[in-house]
């Protein structure tokens, strides 16, 4: 095969699996107020991952740089060496410190098969400006993930 026709073969593959992945979204509750168009420019903007096994997303104490939505699978979720909690398919991963550039409060794991979509804080900025529902989505996140005594500034 000719290089076009393999780069050709690979921009439908990529297009193709955007598709699934739009589809895999609407079947979250997080993404219900979504738009068609919403969906297909946030898994645009996105880059899907695969993991066989336990696989850190997002470390303590790290600056954020990106955050991520767990297509399947589930992630667990460390504060130190204890476990606080584990999140599932839908969840939307890392978005309260990368909005509010602070370092990462916690460790989070996949705990063995997952695929995620990875947002990068460039194209996360793009699409909060023109996707509302997203902003809120990350609003109602952060709200509840995060207590009140971490969001606030102690200066």
């Amino acid at each position: 095969m000719n290089s076009y026709k393999t780069a050709r073969a690979a921009v439908q593959a990529r297009d193709a699996e955007q598709q699934i992945d739009a589809v895999r979204l609407r079947e979250f509750d997080t993404f219900a107020k979504f738009s068609d168009a919403d969906l297909h420019r946030l898994v645009h903007a996105a880059h899907r991952t695969s993991t066989s096994g336990p696989w850190p997303l997002i470390l303590e104490q790290t600056p954020s740089d990106s955050c991520y939505i767990l297509l399947s699978g589930e992630a667990a979720v460390y504060i130190g060496r204890d476990r606080v909690a584990v999140v599932g398919p839908g969840e939307v991963i890392g978005e309260s410190a990368l909005r509010r550039g602070r370092l990462r409060n916690a460790t989070v794991t996949t705990i063995g098969r997952a695929e995620v979509l990875h947002i990068a804080r460039d194209d996360l900025d793009v699409l909060l400006q023109q996707i509302p529902a997203l902003r809120e989505t990350m609003d109602a996140t952060v709200a509840k993930h995060v207590p009140a005594a971490v969001t606030e500034d102690p200066h």
